[in-house]
Formats: C-alpha cells, sequence, structure tokens
C-alpha cells in the first residue's frame, strides 16, 4: 500500500511538473514576433547652406510606419524599422515657382530593443542604424540617401498578451556629406541643386504611439 501512494505522489509530481514545464515554454515561445503599425508626430531637421546664407528647415507634421519585432531572449528583440514624414522645406524660391518644397522623409533601420520586467507597463530602450531617404518634389530633383541611425524609449502596455500598446519618443539622426550639393535636376530648362550644405548631422525628433500584433 505504502509502495501505491509512493508511486501515485511521484506520478502526480513528475505530472505537475512536466504541466509547469510545457506551460512556461508555452509562454516563451507563443509570441516570438510583434508587428506594430503607428502613427507619431515629427519634429526637428535642417539642412545649412553652405555659404552660411540661410537655413532649409524641415516643416513639423504627421509621420507614421511599422515596427517588426523578433524575440531573441527573454528582455531581448531584434527590431526592423519603417518610418515616414511627409513634411515641407522653404527652398527661398530656388529653381522653383513655390518658394516650399515638398520632401518624404522616409527610415529604413535594423537593430534591438531592451524590455525590462514588469507585467503591466513594460520600459524598453531600441537602438537601430540604416538609411535615411530624402525625395523631394517636384518629382525632376533626385532623392538622396544617407547613413542613420535612431535611438528611443517608452513603454509596453499588456505586454504579456496577444494585443498591447506601444508608446514611444525617439530621436533619428542622418549623416550627411559635408559640403555637398543635394536635390539635383532641372526645372524649366535650368540645372541645378536644391540646396547647397555647409552641415554633417540632421536630427528629428518623434513622439509616437502604435497598437501591437502579438504572434
Amino acid at each position: 500500500m505504502l509502495k501505491l501512494v509512493v508511486a501515485i505522489v511521484t506520478l502526480f509530481l513528475s505530472a505537475v511538473s512536466f504541466a509547469q514545464t510545457a506551460t512556461n515554454k508555452l509562454q516563451t515561445t507563443a509570441y516570438k514576433f510583434e508587428i506594430t503599425p503607428f502613427v507619431g508626430y515629427r519634429t526637428g531637421g535642417r539642412f545649412e547652406e553652405i555659404n552660411g546664407d540661410a537655413e532649409f528647415k524641415l516643416t513639423e507634421s504627421e509621420s507614421l510606419g511599422f515596427l517588426f519585432n523578433v524575440a531573441a531572449n527573454a528582455n531581448g528583440q531584434y527590431e526592423f524599422l519603417y518610418a515616414q514624414q511627409s513634411t515641407e522645406v522653404d527652398s527661398a524660391g530656388l529653381f522653383v515657382s513655390d518658394p516650399r518644397f515638398g520632401l518624404d522623409v522616409e527610415y529604413y533601420q535594423f537593430g534591438g530593443t531592451y524590455l525590462f520586467d514588469s507585467d503591466v507597463a513594460r520600459p524598453f530602450i531600441a537602438l537601430t542604424i540604416g538609411m535615411s531617404r530624402f525625395d523631394p518634389q517636384p518629382a525632376e530633383f533626385s532623392a538622396e540617401s544617407f547613413f542613420s541611425a535612431s535611438f528611443g524609449g517608452g513603454v509596453q502596455l499588456n505586454p504579456e498578451g496577444r494585443f498591447g500598446v506601444r508608446l514611444e519618443g525617439r530621436v533619428y539622426t542622418s549623416l550627411i556629406d559635408d559640403n555637398s550639393r543635394i536635390f539635383c535636376g532641372s526645372d524649366g530648362g535650368v540645372g541645378g541643386c536644391l540646396i547647397e550644405l555647409d552641415g554633417t548631422l540632421l536630427t528629428q525628433w518623434e513622439a509616437r504611439a502604435g497598437f501591437v500584433f502579438r504572434f
């Protein structure tokens, strides 16, 4: 009888241990991927003319994009970022009839996210590097691409559920070629470049909110 009781208890404890291990494994692997579409508001960014006579400032405006994250471990994720902003730049009437020209700013970056331990609201920091692309309008002027990086931080709400919210602030920095000409082309038979640069960095700030889908 004693042997039977011992066997039953041992079997029960083994079943509990196996169930707990399976549950922990399921919780760890259930949500390996995250997709986060977001909307935000971006400010900052300016080009300085080479002779110092003018500054070409980017107008603050709305932004949008998405994040794709893959779990690396309990606190780390790989992250791909795409972010886009449609803005305007004061061109001082150079080569275009309108003194302001449109500019689409895009960031394509890859990096990582570190999440701090928490159950309800989980703070995080993120660092990514990649490429920024500045595409002017009208279309006859050429787009420009530069090396860029970004750093951000924020909080994830409901971090363990299938759906959550990501609130974040992020700063972008693009490495601009010094003493160079950008956005070159022709307008009405007259060729030239919209901006001649004197500076090496363009920095923008963004606040955003996104809805997280986990699977």
